[in-house]
C-alpha cells in the first residue's frame, strides 16, 4: 500500500517496452502443493491442489518472485526468492512454464520473468525474510477453472494455464 492508498492495477502500458528501459532478469514460480497429503508415502493425492501466494506490504496477491543476483543461477535465485519472499525451502523444481515480459511497476526496468513450475508437500513454511511479506495457499481448481486473482494479470493467465492443464491431464505436470 502507498502513502496515499492502494496502488492502481497495472494496465495495458506496463506490456510494452519504452526505449532506453534496461532489462532486468528475474524469475517466478508457480508452486503447488498437495490439498490432502498421503501420510504414508508422502505423496499428493487427487484431490487437488493448493497454489502460493506472496501478498506484499498492501493488498498485492503476486506469484513469488524476484530478480537474479550476480553469478546466480535462474535455479538457485528461485530457491533464494521462495525462502525470502514465501518461506518455503524443499520444493522441488519440476520444469519451465513461460518467460514473461513487462515494466516493474515503478517503470524503472523491464522485467524478463522466467517462471518455473514446483511442488512442496511441506504444509508448514518458515517466516518470509523480507518484512511485511505473507504466503497465502490458494485453491487451483482444474475442474473449475478456479485460480486467485493476483495483481499482475500475466500472472493469472499463466495460473489458468497451468489449471487448464491439470483439467486436462489430472496433474499439473
Amino acid at each position: 500500500m502507498s502513502a496515499h492508498g492502494p496502488l492502481p492495477p497495472p494496465d495495458a502500458t506496463h506490456y510494452t517496452r519504452p526505449d532506453g528501459v534496461p532489462p532486468r532478469p528475474s524469475v517466478g514460480g508457480v508452486i503447488l502443493r498437495p490439498l490432502t497429503l498421503d501420510t504414508a508415502t508422502l505423496a499428493g493425492t487427487s484431490d487437488g491442489w493448493q497454489v502460493a501466494v506472496v501478498v506484499e506490504p498492501g493488498p498485492y496477491p503476486q506469484l513469488p518472485k524476484g530478480g537474479l543476483e550476480a553469478g546466480e543461477t535462474h535455479r538457485d535465485a528461485l530457491h533464494r526468492e521462495l525462502r525470502e519472499e514465501a518461506g518455503l525451502e524443499g520444493v522441488q523444481i519440476l520444469r519451465e512454464l513461460a518467460t514473461l515480459e513487462r515494466l516493474n511497476y515503478a517503470r524503472t526496468k523491464w522485467q524478463v520473468t522466467r517462471y518455473y513450475l514446483g511442488t512442496t508437500t511441506h504444509q508448514e513454511a518458515l517466516p518470509p525474510l523480507e518484512p511485511g511479506y505473507r504466503l497465502e495457499w490458494h485453491p487451483l481448481e482444474g475442474r473449475s477453472g478456479q485460480v486467485p486473482d493476483l495483481f499482475w494479470p500475466e500472472q493469472t493467465r499463466l495460473l489458468r494455464e497451468v489449471a487448464r492443464q491439470l483439467q486436462r491431464n489430472g496433474n499439473p505436470f
